[in-house]
Formats: C-alpha cells, sequence, structure tokens
C-alpha cells in the first residue's frame, strides 16, 4: 500500500473514532415527543428495566398522588390516578422484582405538613398498593437504595421544636422480614442522594439546613462503617444522580440550576460537564438501557414547575 493509502486510511479512521466519540457522550435533549401529564417536583423515579415509574410530588395544584407510568419503546405514558398517599420529598425503590417501595417525605392533612412513616408498596403487575411496616422515624428528603434485598435509608430532615434538623440516621429495612434496624449513622448530618457501586453504598453532596455540601462519602455494610472520600469541586444540593458503569453523573442543584458534574471511578476524578442541560432542582433522574432520563422538577419554590424529560446518552 502507497504511502498517500496509508495517510487516508489513518485520516478516515481517526474522523470515524473522533464521530462515534461523540455520538456517545452527545445528549439527545428535552424530547418533543415525550413529556410528563402533570408537572412536578420532590416526586420519584425509578425503572423496572422496562418502563419508568414517575410517583406523586408536587406542583401549584398541591401534592400529587398519582403514577406517571412511561414505555420508552413506544413513548406512551399512562397515568394511574390517586393511586399513593399524596407526598412530596421521599425515595422510591425499585425491589428488583416486581415491587416500588415508598418511603418518608411530606404530605398534607387538615392543612398541616405531616412527615410520612408510612411505607407502600407499589406492585409493578397488579397496579395495586400495600403497607409495609412504617419507617422507624420520619424523614423529608431521605434517600434509599436496595443492596441484597436490603433497602437503606439514609438522612433527611425531621421536626425537632418546631423546625426541621437534618439527620444523619441509616434505617435498613429487611425486605423478606417486614423488618427495620439500624446501620451506622452518616458521619454528617444531612439531606441526600445515594447510589450503590460494588456493595458499597455512597452517598453524595447535600443539605444539612445551613448550606449546601461537597461531601463525599462510603458505607461499607459489611464493617458497618463509613469512609469519607475526597470532596466534590462543589457544594451541591437539591439534585439528583445516575450511575452509569464507572461513572457517576450528577444533575442539578439548588443554586446553580445547570450546575452537571460526573466522577470517573477508574480515574478517581470529578469533571465538569457540558451537556446542554436544561435548569432544573428536585429533579429525578433514572438511566433505563442506553439513556438517561431527568425527570421533572422546578427553578423556583413558587415555580416554574416543569414537565420536562431530559434525555442523554452519557
Amino acid at each position: 500500500m502507497s504511502a498517500h493509502k496509508h495517510i487516508y486510511l489513518y485520516t478516515l479512521l481517526t474522523l470515524l473514532f473522533i464521530n462515534l466519540v461523540g455520538c456517545a457522550s452527545k445528549p439527545i435533549g428535552t424530547s418533543d415527543q415525550l413529556t410528563l401529564k402533570t408537572a412536578r417536583y420532590g416526586h420519584g423515579v425509578v425503572n423496572d428495566g422496562d418502563k419508568i415509574y414517575v410517583i406523586a410530588g408536587a406542583n401549584q395544584s398541591g401534592f400529587l398522588s398519582d403514577i406517571e407510568i412511561i414505555d420508552p419503546s413506544t413513548n406512551e405514558i399512562n397515568v394511574l390516578a390517586n393511586k399513593v398517599i399524596p407526598r412530596r420529598y421521599f425515595s422510591a425503590v425499585w425491589d428488583g422484582k416486581h415491587s416500588i417501595y415508598i418511603l418518608g417525605g411530606v404530605s398534607l392533612k387538615n392543612k398541616k405538613f405531616r412527615y410520612e412513616k408510612r411505607v407502600e408498596v407499589f406492585n409493578t403487575q397488579t397496579n395495586t398498593v400495600s403497607f409495609a411496616k412504617p419507617l422507624p422515624a420520619p424523614t423529608r428528603i431521605n434517600s434509599a437504595v436496595l443492596l441484597h434485598d436490603r433497602i437503606y435509608v439514609l438522612g433527611g430532615a425531621y421536626p425537632k421544636n418546631a423546625k426541621l434538623s437534618p439527620t444523619a440516621l441509616v434505617a435498613v429495612f429487611d425486605i423478606k422480614n417486614d423488618s427495620w434496624v439500624r446501620a451506622a449513622n452518616m458521619p454528617t448530618a444531612k439531606t441526600t442522594r445515594a447510589f450503590v457501586k460494588d456493595n458499597f453504598v455512597y452517598v453524595v453532596g447535600g443539605y444539612d439546613r445551613v448550606s449546601s455540601l461537597d461531601v463525599f462519602e462510603r458505607f461499607d455494610p459489611i464493617k458497618n462503617q463509613w469512609l469519607s472520600l475526597p470532596s466534590l469541586p462543589a457544594k451541591i444540593s437539591a439534585h439528583s444522580i445516575s450511575l452509569i458503569e464507572n461513572k457517576l453523573f450528577i444533575f442539578g442543584d439548588y443554586n446553580n440550576l445547570t450546575s452537571t458534574y460526573s466522577y470517573d471511578f477508574d480515574a478517581t476524578k470529578w469533571e465538569k460537564l457540558a451537556i446542554d442541560y436544561k435548569a432544573s432542582r428536585h429533579n429525578a433522574t433514572t438511566t433505563l438501557g442506553e439513556s438517561t432520563y431527568v425527570i421533572g422538577g422546578n427553578t423556583g419554590t413558587k415555580g416554574p414547575f416543569l414537565d420536562y424529560i431530559q434525555v442523554f446518552k452519557l
């Protein structure tokens, strides 16, 4: 093969590689065909490997009690009205089988806030709701994850002396035995966001009722011990997260609404991202297949409340 052909082939392969890399990280953006039926914030979002479930939350009309079931393969949304307790600022966790656990948060009764201990269980096969054993303590903006048939409910805030106080509490629900136990407290009391990787539970960022936080902490369930990791590059709260293979992605922040970061576990490095993310806080995120969905949220205490479904390939 001639030198000119070598150069041409090399250039062609290089351009092809660049194009593929660019496509792999290119955001799809906000879907024109797919938006929520009802705008909301402080809601829960989970997927069962097939469909996405958007649960409760609130908007200008008050607290919501519906579930929007999104089928990404058809862009169809089925709404189950008046299905769950009207609540916001709670956690929702899929058990890996056919149930979604809805934990904590705030509801409204007789025009007064009620800090919820009730745990609802939504069956994704029958669309029915039952109740599990209540939380040991009601917490607002807790974060929950599933690990080995146990649900870890971490942090949040609870009412104390007529005001909200952050908690470092970690409560663990044994699904098989319908029972709760305590685990070691987080190193810092806060509302936060949690995820599971390699049999560890991680929490990232949060709010301690004074300021946003840059904490990054890891829990070892076997040793019942926490480890503080190097801090985030910025203080972040009211965010959502998703773990995609060996990278963690963070969407939104209470003050910097367009904030997006990633953490590469291989390189142990944080990176600020530019992915055309539309401003929101108190949104919720899930990754299904090759797509990451950042759903709903708000941009201020009194709105606007968002019906966005932002979709990214990351």
